[in-house]
This record gives structure tokens, C-alpha cells and sequence, in this order.
């Protein structure tokens, strides 16, 4: 039975035998092991991150050797460009517990409040940073650590960091298709804009790829933290005109400094099935 560094507690796993004894031609045999971590960390065994675009995060597990021994983190190694992972030494460590972020709210919801732990003199602080360059998106992957235990010389505590874009389009990709009347789904709909900075911008100009293939209005002109945008095919516009599916842009500028320019992939396809395609949204 193999287990990962990270596991913890009690572990079962069951096997089935088959002999040629005809009173028991098949057994189920059932093995259970108690598993110690070797080095155990809190409040959990991983990094998760949640930011914005343009904003830095972190985060801090605290590591300990779970036979008592002081630990020591010789080599930290982060595949990822943006992210950085630091360890401190405890010495000398305050008597009281060290704090813990408290249950705030983000846009992905609550973000629940976290178990307090002492740290002690061997302990090592693991200090996660997210700079600002990191593009939107979610990044997974783990953080290499080479140790003094002898059972873990070299560990990995994986890592997940969701950077939400400072203002996101909803939907992310407009995707429109011929259709026989002009109030026909899939000819117009709606794309809202959101700013996760909290903060009101507005819409200077929109401009777009095709526009002898669809338009985009904005609907609102007062600064808010949202605004809407309606899209449309051209009047006229059927399949055989259309001929073959095309991708194509929104530019939107806006007059927050910090995102003063986005762009929303569009696909249009001579019906909805096509329109539902994968669309590469990179610019």
C-alpha cells in the first residue's frame, strides 16, 4: 500500500482473492494502517488563492515536523512566473496563537474563517505571494520543497490561484447565429460588464471586428459598477449570406485607468449548433 506525504489518519483498502478451496473461492480481505504525516501543515496541506486583475494575494501555511524534530526548508522551487514561496524559521515564537484571516467576503462568496494554530520554536512559516502580473485566469500546479526529514527529503503542497479579471464580460464569448426573424434567439442578446474593483466606470466607445456583420450599443452612459451592451446581426443577415462560421471582437475602452481596454471574442455561425464550438478568446 502506497500513501502520499500528505495523508494523515487512518487508511482501509480491500483486495479480492479467488482460490481454488470450494468452500471459499473468493475472499475479501480488508487491510488498515495508520498513517503519520511527516510534516503536517495548517491550516491545510495547500495553498488557495483568490484575487483580482492588477491586485497581489497571499497567504501563509505554518509547517511542522510531526516527530518533533526542528524543521528546515533548504530549497523552495515555484513553476510559475508571478508566485513566489518563502520560508521563515519560528524562533522565539509569542505565546499566544497566531492569527488566522477571518471570514470575509469575496466574489466567489465567504471565505470561511480558518483554525488558529500556535507556532513554535522549529516551526517554518510558508509564505505564498501572487504579484500583481498575473494574467486572469486559474493556475494550478504544486510547490517543490526540499526538507531535512529524512521520511520526506522533498515534498509538494499543490497550489490553486483564481484571478478573476478586474472587469469581467458576462457572458465571456458572445456567440449569435442566423436566424429566421430579427426577434429570433441567437440574433441579439446582452453582455454585462462587471468591475470586481467595487469601483464605477464607464464606457467611452465600443467598437467591433465585422461591423457589416453585427453591431454592440452600450445601454447605460452614468458610471456604475456594471454596465450592459446589446449585440446584434445586422438586418438581413440569413446562412447563405453568412456562408461559414467567423469569430470576431467587441472592443470596449472604458475610463477606469487601471483596465482601459477589453475585448470579448464574438462567434458568429450560420446556426445555433455551430455557434456552440470552442472559441479561442486570447488576444
Amino acid at each position: 500500500m502506497k500513501t502520499a506525504v500528505s495523508q494523515n489518519g487512518r487508511v482501509s483498502k480491500s483486495v479480492n482473492v479467488y482460490t481454488s478451496e470450494p468452500g471459499a473461492k473468493n475472499l475479501r480481505l480488508r487491510f488498515t494502517v495508520d498513517v503519520r504525516m511527516p510534516i503536517a501543515a495548517t491550516p491545510s496541506f495547500r495553498f488557495v488563492l483568490n484575487t483580482i486583475e492588477g491586485q497581489d494575494a497571499s497567504q501563509r501555511i505554518l509547517l511542522r515536523r510531526t516527530d518533533g524534530e526542528p524543521l528546515e526548508i533548504r530549497r523552495t522551487k515555484v513553476p510559475l512566473t508571478g508566485v513566489t514561496v518563502t520560508a521563515h524559521a519560528v524562533d522565539n515564537p509569542p505565546p499566544q496563537a497566531s492569527p488566522q484571516p477571518e471570514a470575509t467576503q469575496t466574489p466567489w462568496g465567504e471565505a470561511h474563517q480558518q483554525k488558529t494554530q500556535a507556532a513554535e520554536t522549529g516551526d517554518v512559516w510558508l509564505d505564498m505571494e501572487a504579484s500583481t502580473s498575473l494574467a486572469a485566469g486559474r493556475y494550478s500546479d504544486a510547490v517543490r520543497l526540499a526538507t531535512n526529514h529524512p521520511e520526506a527529503p522533498e515534498i509538494e503542497i499543490p497550489f490553486t490561484i483564481r484571478v478573476r479579471p478586474l472587469i469581467e464580460a458576462r457572458p465571456a464569448v458572445v456567440r449569435m447565429w442566423t436566424a429566421p426573424t430579427t426577434n429570433s434567439p441567437g440574433r441579439s442578446g446582452i453582455v454585462t460588464l462587471q468591475h470586481h474593483g467595487d469601483r464605477s466606470f464607464g464606457v467611452s466607445s465600443i467598437e467591433v471586428s465585422h461591423p457589416e456583420i453585427f453591431t454592440a450599443v452600450a445601454y447605460g452612459k452614468d458610471p456604475s459598477t456594471q454596465q450592459s451592451i446589446r449585440t446584434a446581426l445586422v438586418e438581413g443577415l440569413d446562412a447563405a449570406t453568412l456562408g461559414a462560421s467567423f469569430e470576431g471582437w467587441i472592443r470596449v475602452t472604458t475610463d477606469d485607468p487601471e483596465k482601459p481596454i477589453l475585448e470579448i471574442p464574438v462567434l458568429v455561425a450560420p446556426t445555433r449548433t455551430l455557434s456552440r464550438r470552442p472559441v479561442d478568446g486570447r488576444r
